[in-house]
């Protein structure tokens, strides 16, 4: 039996292309792997040898300046500048003592007065004997110190009152390094 002539015509046409995915990915891929073998030899040809004729500048340059400074003065300023860096250092770990005024005056109450007053500057801690015209002035100076944010612990010794004075004792502990040169503080 023969074959429509439609079916026939059907089957000598070659099957219809359909799109798919995996083409478009390696057209991708492969721009991709040109585009970054492009900027490798870019690099290793145009921008390697940049650095090189950069390096063999400035090498020129040192050897120059070594030939105009004679070898002792070089070292001589050597020396200059490592004692410039050590002062920098010692200067910047130093605790100043006398920023501790400044802050009890500023954190005092105006009905306080402190009357005893102890400083070890290089752990940052104070200890303090506070006497208050009322014991709600003795709070009220308890209640700051509390809520200072450079305190990392206060510790409050008995109130009692004696002589029409309300009095007490605090061990103040400030952050580490609190008074020390370069912390910025005041």
């Amino acid at each position: 039996m023969a074959l429509p002539q439609k079916v026939i015509e059907q089957l000598g046409r070659e099957p219809p292309k359909t799109p798919g995915w995996s083409g478009q990915l390696l057209i991708f891929s492969s721009t991709i792997f040109i585009v970054c073998i492009f900027i490798y030899l870019g690099l290793v040809f145009g921008y390697q040898s940049y650095l090189r004729s950069e390096v063999q500048k400035l090498q020129d340059q040192i050897q120059v300046f070594s030939q105009k400074v004679p070898a002792d003065e070089q070292a001589k300023l050597v020396d200059f500048y490592s004692q410039i860096a050590n002062l920098r250092s010692l200067i910047a770990n130093h605790a100043i003592a006398s920023r501790a005024l400044p802050w009890l005056e500023k954190n005092t109450q105006a009905n306080s007065y402190i009357h005893r007053f102890s400083l070890d500057a290089a752990t940052s801690r104070l200890t303090i004997g506070v006497r208050s015209k009322t014991m709600s002035d003795a709070l009220q100076q308890i209640a700051t110190l509390e809520n200072l944010p450079e305190i990392k612990s206060l510790d409050i010794g008995s109130l009692n009152s004696a002589e029409d004075w309300w009095q007490f004792d605090a061990n103040i502990n400030l952050t580490s390094g609190y008074f020390n040169y370069g912390s910025g503080n005041p």
